[in-house]
């Protein structure tokens, strides 16, 4: 077992936090206060590697969300010009997409359940 202050790491766990410091340029000490700190201050998130998927599903529905409005903005100034019909058809392509983009994410959740 390997310590810092007060915690014992395993080799594989001290070889990881040794990688972060070190990309950070910092020791191991300084960066494991920061962290904790930073993770009880809430400026600092942690996700389980097993989450970072269900994570990025979300951030790529967000993203064609916001396309979604940029297409709402075009179908409006396309109907003031008269061009509705394939505006229309393209917000609605836009918006089928990010449902099933969001509805994917939240099924994959939902089978894999809720973890404490």
């Amino acid at each position: 077992m390997n310590r810092v202050g007060p915690l014992f790491l395993s080799d594989l766990e001290m070889a990881s936090l040794k990688i972060a410091a070190r990309r950070e340029g910092l020791d191991v000490g300084a960066f494991a206060a920061i962290a904790a700190v930073s993770a009880a201050e809430q400026q600092l998130t942690l996700i389980p590697l097993d989450r970072r998927q269900e994570m990025a599903e979300f951030v790529t529905a967000r993203v064609v969300l916001n396309r979604i409005g940029n297409d709402l903005n075009q179908l409006v100034r396309a109907l003031t010009n008269g061009d509705e019909e394939l505006a229309a058809q393209a917000v609605l392509r836009s918006i089928g997409h990010a449902i099933r983009k969001v509805e994917a994410a939240a099924d994959h959740i939902a089978r894999n359940g809720k973890r404490d």
